[in-house]
């Protein structure tokens, strides 16, 4: 059928009786008629047949066929023999050729013997919906942290040494929570924004990562970043141990000011200073600690750094005591407050390799 423009098609069913009067035997109740069909067809739809009914629910009289109209521009055929009589309905359906559009109409007639009955109806048609759906969107909503900074010092330290680590992150007004993992070596709190990193025993790179929360697969900003440092088997120069253990672990007390100087009686803060009063210098300290013992007070005095001698040496004494939870050979084991951790048992064995290697200011 040639196609046209709308959806809506109008028609009309003509009923035409083909019984004259004289010519059948049957009672006028039993008068057959034919009816017809002619029906234009809206523009923009191709269709190539119309599948029809007709049914009469009072007589159960019930009759279907198909009208071929691919070259037609009207809906157009005739059914005979239909009893003369009311409650008829008649019902077309079609679909389209490309499937797009599926049409339907139904109209009631009554048909009587030696009359032409119009019946008019509408073809309604609307795009199919086989191939078509509904969805429901249900959507859920993920904050994302955004990691800020990401902060670590040194980069490079002895094996069983320390490094601070800080970060941090924001998420708007929702709060954030930080975690740290590390390829090897361990942290004193891996949730904390301002964790201390230990190096493992054995040397080489290790990869500390900090990711913030809240975070999940589909955010796009940054939520975790990522540093490598270095843990080193030092070399025991008085270089490597200012820069590993006394300049991060000494300095807070041992400086003009500090109890390390106005009690200890040891200024270690710069390197020149460090030296000078430790290789070949007796202790001087004047506060007993929990040995109950003043290291100015003993006698013959202890030396501070004997070149050569870690065992005769009061400093490798006091970092070593506190290592091993034992009392010093005078004030208290290093470094204080009794709180502070102690040197890692690499931090004082780099200082004994110094120390048996002769103290050299190298």
């Amino acid at each position: 059928m040639r196609s046209h423009a709308c959806t809506s098609l109008a028609g009309v069913v003509m009923a035409i009786a083909t019984l004259a009067s004289g010519c059948s035997t049957s009672s006028p109740d039993e008068a057959m008629g034919t009816i017809s069909m002619d029906l234009q067809i809206a523009p923009g739809i191709t269709i190539n047949t119309v599948n029809w009914t007709i049914t009469n629910s009072g007589t159960g009289f019930s009759r279907t066929g198909a009208a071929t109209v691919r070259f037609s521009n009207l809906i157009s055929f005739q059914s005979s023999g239909i009893p003369s009589g009311g409650g008829y309905t008649i019902t077309l359906t079609a679909t389209s050729v490309d499937g797009s559009f599926s049409c339907s109409g139904s109209a009631s007639f009554s048909v009587t013997g030696g009359h032409t009955t119009p019946v008019s109806l509408t073809l309604s048609c609307s795009t199919a919906p086989a191939n078509q759906g509904t969805i429901v969107v249900v959507g859920t909503t993920q904050i994302c942290a955004n990691l800020d900074s990401l902060g670590a010092s040194p980069l490079e330290t002895a094996v069983n040494s320390q490094i601070s680590l800080s970060a941090s992150a924001s998420a708007g007004t929702v709060p954030t929570t930080l975690l740290w993992t590390a390829t090897a070596g361990t942290f004193d709190n891996p949730a904390s924004a301002t964790p201390t990193f230990t190096c493992p025993s054995t040397p080489g790179p290790v990869t500390i990562t900090v990711t913030a929360f809240p975070s999940a697969a589909a955010c796009t900003n940054v939520t975790s970043q990522s540093v490598t440092v270095t843990c080193d088997t030092l070399d025991p120069t008085f270089t490597n141990v200012y820069a590993t253990i006394i300049s991060q672990r000494c300095i807070g007390c041992h400086r003009p000011g500090g109890g390390g100087v106005t009690v200890g009686m040891l200024d270690m803060s710069t390197a020149a200073a460090a030296y000078a009063n430790l290789v070949g210098v007796n202790a001087a300290g004047n506060g007993a600690g929990t040995s109950g013992i003043t290291c100015a007070s003993v006698t013959p005095p202890l030396v501070r750094v004997t070149p050569s001698s870690s065992a005769n040496s009061l400093i490798f004494n006091k970092v070593h005591s506190k290592l091993v939870g034992a009392l010093a050979p005078c004030g208290s084991p290093m470094p204080l407050p009794s709180t502070a951790t102690s040197l890692t048992a690499a931090e004082v064995g780099l200082i004994a390799a110094w120390i048996d290697a002769g103290a050299m200011n190298n």
